[in-house]
């Protein structure tokens, strides 16, 4: 069991790490900035291999859930996570509560699409959310699979937070959703993160009421218990290099200082 969720994380680490930015910006964007990031075939290429990589992603998740959480547990985190997330960008999108009033563009949203919302947006938010759940807990406990109070609630509804922070401009920027009444972040409205915050938070307080107890019966490695957690502390580093090269500075500044805030926090677990 072990060697599979190797497998999965190393592919996932590297797929991370490389292989979308050779797809989308060529060899030479691994060592040099690239600002001629426009809309042709390769970055079509790129975003066809994205799907790939969050479909990758979120079996490992499910891998490692049912692991350290349990079966149950995980049918209900990724099964309640990905309605509820589905649900409130169909109501974002069509009637404006939550995050705002905003809309995709189908063109840059590769995969299926149900009532103006990518289903591939709502899946990356429970990839995301996982991650940042074992990004606190490997915090908070230096365990996973802990039972989950309202510190780990609100740790990981801010930590989500602070990544949209990262990753909303670059989004923006590339125009894959646009606001009807623009925010001056970036042209991205304080309510959608005051909507990412409360979308997190009910997510997880649902998990926390109905969650069982789960018994670990076997040891793993390190690596493998907080590997999604420490993808999570990467992304904001590796989403701040599209920033700078887009000119989003401040939100290319904020990836860099929230990757070292959160390895400062975990480094004692992560080492």
């Amino acid at each position: 069991v072990i060697e599979i969720g190797t497998v999965l994380f190393f592919l996932l680490a590297i797929s991370v790490l490389f292989i979308y930015r050779i797809s989308r910006a060529g060899y030479s964007s691994l060592l040099f900035f690239n600002k001629d990031l426009t809309i042709d075939n390769r970055y079509k290429a790129a975003e066809n291999f994205r799907v790939i990589q969050v479909c990758l992603g979120f079996s490992f998740f499910i891998y490692h859930s049912i692991i350290f959480f349990g079966l149950n547990n995980t049918i209900l985190f990724f099964f309640s996570s990905f309605i509820i997330s589905l649900l409130l960008e169909i109501i974002g999108t069509n009637k404006g509560l939550i995050f705002g009033k905003y809309s995709y563009e189908p063109k840059l949203c590769p995969g299926p699409i149900i009532n103006n919302v990518p289903i591939l947006i709502a899946i990356s938010w429970t990839g995301l959310i996982y991650m940042a759940l074992v990004c606190t807990m490997m915090i908070i406990d230096g365990a996973v699979g802990s039972t989950i109070h309202l510190s780990h609630i609100l740790l990981t509804a801010l930590l989500v937070t602070i990544l949209d922070l990262v990753l909303d401009p670059i989004a923006v920027d590339e125009g894959r959703w646009s606001w009807d009444n623009p925010g001056k972040y970036y042209g991205v409205p304080i309510k959608n993160f005051i909507g990412w915050f409360f979308n997190c938070s009910v997510i997880l307080l649902l998990f926390s009421l109905i969650g069982t107890s789960h018994i670990m019966t076997n040891s793993y490695a390190k690596y493998i218990e907080f590997a999604p957690g420490i993808l999570f502390v990467i992304l904001p580093a590796i989403a701040a290099r599209p920033c700078f090269e887009r000119n989003l500075k401040n939100a290319g500044i904020i990836g860099l200082l929230f990757t070292s805030i959160l390895i400062i926090m975990s480094y004692k677990h992560i080492i």
